[in-house]
């Protein structure tokens, strides 16, 4: 991993950090699956790295202007994708992003995708990676109304400690919680 690390920072391309992206999830997905959990053997997924390996997609960046409170990044986005006055066309996505100024690893963090680029509310500047899913927003006011009145307070909809994302790894992701292009 440090290899790989030391390389990006000398040479810091798309291609270096969609590959470290790449390598970190199917690192933490092999790690997952070389154990044998009972519980979870007829589970579809056994981690959200594996959901996110399976229905992600790269989104290159757009604009980035922090609007919104810091480390809130999918209350941000929310608020964006659900408020009227906003356009048409916004859509949520969560996944993982890297940045090499403000960490060294993929975090989980959400933004939000317009005409196919990253609008980005949370952080001062685009990462140089976002990969993630891209989430039907019907979809995603359903989910969180749910969330809400289950006394589930988990803003993200990939978290361990919410039953949703229990759910999505047990059954899959439904096709109706994705954007189909």
């Amino acid at each position: 991993m440090f290899k790989i690390l030391s390389a990006i920072r000398k040479q810091p391309t798309t291609v270096n950090y969609q590959q470290l992206m790449i390598e970190f999830l199917t690192g933490i997905v092999e790690g997952v699956r070389a154990e044998p959990d009972p519980f979870k053997q007829d589970w579809q997924y056994w981690c959200i790295e594996e959901i996110l390996l399976e229905h992600g997609q790269f989104i290159k960046g757009g604009q980035a202007q922090q609007i919104g409170i810091p480390q809130q990044c999918y209350e941000n986005c929310l608020s964006i994708i659900f408020a009227p006055e906003n356009p048409e066309g916004l859509i949520y996505c969560e996944g993982l992003a890297l940045s090499d100024t403000t960490n060294l690893y993929p975090i989980q963090h959400a933004w939000i995708m317009f005409d196919n680029e990253v609008i980005e509310p949370t952080w001062n500047e685009l990462s140089p990676c976002y990969f993630g899913i891209p989430f039907n927003q019907q979809w995603v006011m359903e989910k969180t109304e749910e969330k809400l009145e289950s006394g589930d307070n988990i803003t993200s909809l990939l978290n361990y400690q919410s039953p949703l994302t229990i759910s999505l790894l047990k059954y899959g992701l439904p096709n109706e919680a994705k954007i189909i292009d």
